[in-house]
Formats: structure tokens, sequence, C-alpha cells
């Protein structure tokens, strides 16, 4: 009888941890699961279940767009593959949005929990599932050295909120400009830095689990680092890269910090340093063979590495040659790859770094005008306007 009611307090004790959890909380890591993961978590309680198997749970996908002067073109890829031990190809199109604030170019750009900025003079935030966007007040530069800035947009899962983080490209970093969603100041705010570097302006920066990681320089011996700045305390740290390792690229890989060199399509072997504990500069290095001889005629310059999705597939985007109008998901582990053709805007454009309109293609490549193609893997719906 005391084993039983031992057994029934432990069973009441976790049911109340589970409850006490906030719902918005646990939407946000249930929808940043693998989809067999969802599932087996759906078995958890009744809320669970019910969360999962409603049909406005986010989903992560990947997000595809291009600009075309004001507008958009959109389309999207999920992440969840219901052939997964099987190779094929599949048709993608492109639905149409019209962005009267978007600039004619941008520098840079960034996604986290379903909002994308994009990067000029005034920052502007985007919505893709709302279409809403705003544009955020300029940059305070007190000084020259402040010109030229890279922007890093994070997200606190906690309190739910998003932040702009600004320093300055490739110069000392003593302080940081601060920029907080739906606040009521709406203005930048100084944040010191606790830690003085040099952003490299090399990579885009990767926000994981609340907090945002780019690739910087140490002040002392020039060593390359990885700085973390917490969203929701805004402290920055430093973790040590690992040692004769390529650095040219930070990735989200498994909901882990990765990093690797930069990769095209056609190299087939591919070394990924994961970062296992921050705190003691702990990496681990992990090899993959992938499956790229289903495509042995296809130029291997024209794809380059642009992230993973939940489920570790490589993700390829078209980046060299207007011949090349899909994208490629190779899973190394099942020895298979999706593929996408782009449909719809087919008639009309064509990718080449981007995409060029049909009419233009008889242009030579000096006078050919070029639309960037963006990828956002482990892109989720939101609903914030």
């Amino acid at each position: 009888w005391s084993q039983k009611k031992r057994r029934r307090g432990r069973q009441t004790a976790k049911k109340s941890r589970i409850q006490s959890i906030p719902t918005d909380l646990t939407i946000e890591i249930l929808s940043r699961l693998p989809e067999k993961s969802v599932a087996r978590f759906s078995c958890v309680s009744k809320l669970w279940s019910s969360i999962t198997s409603d049909p406005s749970f986010p989903r992560s996908r990947l997000l595809l767009c291009f600009q075309k002067h004001n507008d958009l073109f959109v389309s999207s890829i999920p992440h969840h593959n219901p052939n997964s031990n099987r190779s094929y190809s599949s048709s993608l199109s492109f639905d149409h949005h019209h962005m009267t604030k978007l600039p004619l170019h941008f520098d840079r750009y960034q996604s986290t929990s379903g909002l994308i900025c994009f990067v000029l003079n005034n920052p502007i935030v985007w919505n893709p599932s709302t279409r809403q966007s705003i544009t955020l007040p300029a940059i305070p530069t007190p000084c020259k050295d402040w010109n030229k800035v890279e922007l890093f947009l994070g997200y606190d899962p906690i309190e739910g909120k998003h932040k702009l983080v600004c320093v300055p490209y490739k110069r000392t970093c003593y302080v940081c400009r601060v920029f907080t969603l739906g606040s009521s100041q709406e203005s930048w705010r100084t944040v010191k830095t606790n830690c003085r570097h040099r952003p490299t302006g090399y990579t885009y920066g990767q926000c994981i689990e609340g907090v945002i990681y780019y690739l910087a320089s140490s002040l002392e011996g020039d060593d390359r680092v990885v700085m973390s700045f917490d969203v929701r305390s805004e402290k920055f740290d430093m973790i040590r890269l690992p040692s004769n390792s390529d650095w040219d690229v930070l990735i989200t890989y498994k909901g882990r910090l990765g990093l690797c060199r930069e990769i095209h399509y056609g190299i087939t072997h591919i070394r990924l340093w994961i970062l296992k504990d921050a705190e003691k500069h702990n990496w681990s290095g992990q090899d993959f063979l992938l499956p790229f001889e289903p495509f042995g005629d296809l130029d291997a310059w024209s794809f380059k590495l642009k992230g993973f999705t939940h489920a570790g597939e490589f993700i390829y985007v078209p980046e060299m040659t207007s011949q090349s109008s899909y994208i490629l998901l190779c899973d190394p582990v099942r020895n298979s790859w999706r593929k996408f053709e782009f449909k719809g805007i087919a008639d009309e454009v064509s990718v080449h770094n981007g995409v060029v309109e049909e009419e233009e293609e008889k242009q030579d490549d000096e006078h050919r005008p070029m639309y960037a193609l963006l990828a956002f893997p482990n892109h989720i719906d939101s609903q914030i306007s």
C-alpha cells in the first residue's frame, strides 16, 4: 500500500510540473521539435495532445522568398518528410506579396521565431504570416566606427520578446544598441558588452533558445571566437572555437549551434562542429557523407549550404547558375534527398543567385538585374503584429 501511495504521489508531482509550464511556452517548445518527437510527446497529457493536433499548431518549415521591386514572392517547404526513406521530386509555387515599405536593395537579413528583419538604413521587421511590417527608428551612430553595423534578431521564449542587437561592423565593440519590439519605449538603448571584441561580419548570426551567436575576434591575440548574447539578461559571453577548425558559417543543427566552412553542393564530405557546452568551450566534430550521385550532371558550384531542417537534412539553395531552378534537401543518414522545382514563376523568371526576368535572359551578365533568393530554415508562423 505504501509503494502505491508513493507511486501515486510521484505521478501527481510530475503532472503538476507539466501543468505549471505556460501554454505559450509549451507551444513554442513543441513547435521546434522534430515530427517524431512531437508525436511522442503528444501522449504526455491531454493538453499537449490537443496542442499538437490543433490545425493552427505551428510547424517549422523552410521559408523562401525573393524581391522584385516592391514585391516579395514567398514559398515554403515543410520540414516534415512523410517519405523520409526514399528520394523524390516535387513542385514549388510562390505567392505574391506587395510590400510598399521594403527597400529596393538590402545588405543583410535575419530570421527568428516567425519574424524577418531586413537591413539597409532603418531596419524593417516583417511578419510573413500576417504580411505586416514595421520600420524601426534609425540606429544611433555616435562615431564613424558606427557608420556600418551588424544587426542580429533574437527572441526570448520565456518572456516572448523579440530584440534587435546592433554592433559596429569589424570594429572594436565596447557597447551595443538594443531595441525591444513591442515595448513602450520605442527607441534604441545602449548596453555595455562586458566582453570587448571585434565582430567579423563574415556570417549571419543564429538565435537558439534565447541566445544570439555570432562570429568575432577577441582583442587578445586576435583569436577567433563565437560571441553569445543572452536575449533576456542582455549579457555577453565569449566561446573559444575548436582548434584547427574551418569557421566560415554558423548554423543551427538539431537545436544546437553548428560551425562549418562555406560549403557548396558537390562537396561530398563535410565536417560539422557542434557546440556541446558553451561554459566549457566544448565542441564535438561530426563527419557526413552526402548523397549527391543523383545529380551527376549538375554544376557542383551552383548550390550552397544554407542550413538544416530539424530532422538533420542539409538545405541547398541555388547560388551561381540560372539553370538551377530548384531547392535540394539531402539526408545523409537515410541516404535520401528531396528536390523541389520552382513552379508558377517559371514562365516569367529564372534563378541566378536570385531571380531574373525571362525577357532579360538575352542580356549579358553585366547588365542583367539580379534578385536575391533568400532562404530561412526552421521558420514558424507567428501572429505577432
